[in-house]
């Protein structure tokens, strides 16, 4: 940490992000969209890790249920209809992305939008056996539901652990993509490859490098949350020292004390910390 590094108030962090949640204020669907565009990406119910709001923060309910019933719905509605990513992408919570910055996070998951871009991973051990089971299945035989994998997969009697699992797996390395509500099992999503879904986006994440996208990524974090320690936006997205490094620097971050600690901020929030 730098000897002349600003130290970001906690009031302040706190304020700004209170900020930023007023200015929302979701009652429909479109409203919903707004809100995951402006920011780039959130949790897709409640707050979670690394200081990321979620779609709750900013509903113009006080009702509980009336939270998830709109939630749930709009998922359903904004993810079939590809306006958004929807998905466990972040810490493997729902989340999700905005199409303009999906190719980024596409870019920083090492596929080429090859049909055989789990090999790799699967080589690595970064990926389970089931799910490249899983995936090969829906490669092959074309979308899916979870009631029709599960049947499957999953023995009589298993308990479904493994199963979901390896499911998160393959959405947190966007190799699978839910698109549309599952008929027949509440709760159940039918499921395609992600670069069949989505050839788009893998089009597009095709011109980016990983410290290009890495850049936009942190440069939309720290717009969302102002500053952030170091050590938490590595825990966040899973990046080496290395590539957070240079992800700064694309990002055009400053180094910053937050919470006693090495952080990054944007220039642009510094000095709006100042000012307040």
């Amino acid at each position: 940490m730098s000897a002349g590094a600003p130290v970001v108030p906690a009031a302040a962090l706190a304020r700004r992000r209170r900020a930023l949640l007023r200015a929302h204020r979701v009652r429909t669907a479109r409203d919903a969209l707004r809100f995951i565009d402006a920011l780039g990406f959130c949790y897709a119910f409640t707050a979670g890790p690394g200081g990321l709001p979620g779609l709750f923060d900013v509903l113009a309910t006080r009702s509980v249920d009336r939270m998830w019933t709109w939630a749930w719905r709009w998922k359903d509605e904004l993810a079939t209809r590809r306006r958004v990513y929807y998905g466990k992408a972040i810490r493997r919570k729902p989340s999700y992305v905005s199409l303009p910055l999906l190719p980024a996070f596409y870019a920083l998951s090492g596929n080429l939008g090859e049909p055989d871009d789990h090999l790799q991973a699967y080589r690595e051990g970064r990926l389970s056996l089931q799910a490249r089971e899983i995936y090969e299945r829906i490669l092959e035989a074309g979308p899916a539901s979870t009631w029709t994998l599960r049947r499957a997969f999953l023995a009589r009697g298993e308990r479904g652990s493994r199963f979901h699992r390896a499911l998160d797996e393959l959405q947190e390395r966007f190799l699978i993509a839910k698109v549309r509500e599952e008929d027949e099992w509440r709760y159940g999503f039918v499921w395609d490859v992600f670069h069949r879904w989505m050839p788009g986006v893998v089009a597009t994440a095709a011109n980016l490098s990983a410290d290009v996208a890495a850049g936009q990524v942190l440069a939309a974090y720290l717009g969302i949350v102002g500053a952030a320690r170091a050590e938490d936006v590595r825990a966040l997205f899973g990046w080496s020292p290395a590539l957070l490094a240079r992800a700064a620097a694309g990002a055009g971050a400053a180094e910053a004390t937050v919470a006693g600690r090495r952080g990054l901020t944007l220039p642009a929030a510094w000095e709006e910390f100042q000012r307040h």
